[in-house]
């Protein structure tokens, strides 16, 4: 009778979702290196806990979390949060809300994905980058190692190592022609001559970055092989 009610209850648990259910064989896609009031799923997370593709991590406004994954690694302060996914070489992080920090060796170790926006590392060597979401069309990328690569439906901009850059989606006509804001480029001001559709955002100078990145950074530096 104990037995039953056992499998009834794991049977249960799994299509509420409160416990993870892994195929035999399934390799993780990273580890939990570091945890303070963090969740995975629904339940709380600790260091050394496996991370699999598919799987969503928070943090609460006080905690924080990190995450190795292959060739790079995944910072998120407080009330942040992402999905991981294992993709070709590497790893596809959705950016679901706060900020999210990384640190990478290589090109396509890390993807961050925001509202169908990507943020890469726009070459192999070690590169750091912040990426905040201010608002559902407003997002902040401070690069803060190496050069990054924005792209967003069919457009593509670089950003350079020690900028930082607000980026407005999807802009209107006004936004577009009228933007306040000094932008981060000269095409910013408006469209080029001739040019017959409006781009998908645009780039302006952002605020001070984080107090996470010191940190961050002192690290990759004291350590330049390893993200």
């Amino acid at each position: 009778m104990f037995r039953r009610l056992l499998a009834s209850f794991l049977v249960f648990a799994i299509a509420a979702g409160e416990i993870p259910a892994r195929a035999a064989g399934v390799s993780a896609l990273g580890v939990v290196t570091q945890a303070s009031r963090a969740n995975l799923a629904s339940a709380n997370v600790s260091a050394g806990a496996s991370v699999y593709d598919g799987d969503s991590l928070t943090t609460d406004s006080d905690g924080i979390l990190r995450v190795r994954a292959g060739a790079a690694q995944i910072y998120l302060p407080g009330q942040s949060g992402v999905k991981l996914h294992s993709i070709s070489g590497g790893t596809l992080a959705q950016l679901t809300g706060g900020t999210l920090v990384f640190s990478s060796a290589r090109a396509s170790a890390m993807d961050i994905e925001i509202a169908q926006a990507h943020v890469r590392p726009a070459a192999d060597q070690p590169t750091v980058a912040q990426i905040s979401v201010i608002s559902p069309r407003l997002l902040e990328v401070h690069a803060r190692r190496g050069d990054l690569q924005f792209s967003y439906k069919d457009d593509t901009e670089s950003i350079p190592e020690g900028s930082n850059y607000r980026i407005l989606l999807d802009p209107t006509d006004e936004e577009a022609s009228g933007a306040t804001a000094t932008p981060a480029f000269p095409d910013e001001k408006g469209p080029r001559k001739g040019r017959k559709r409006r781009k998908a955002f645009i780039i302006f100078w952002g605020s001070i970055a984080g107090v996470l990145i010191p940190f961050i950074i002192h690290e990759v530096w004291e350590s330049p092989d390893k993200p």
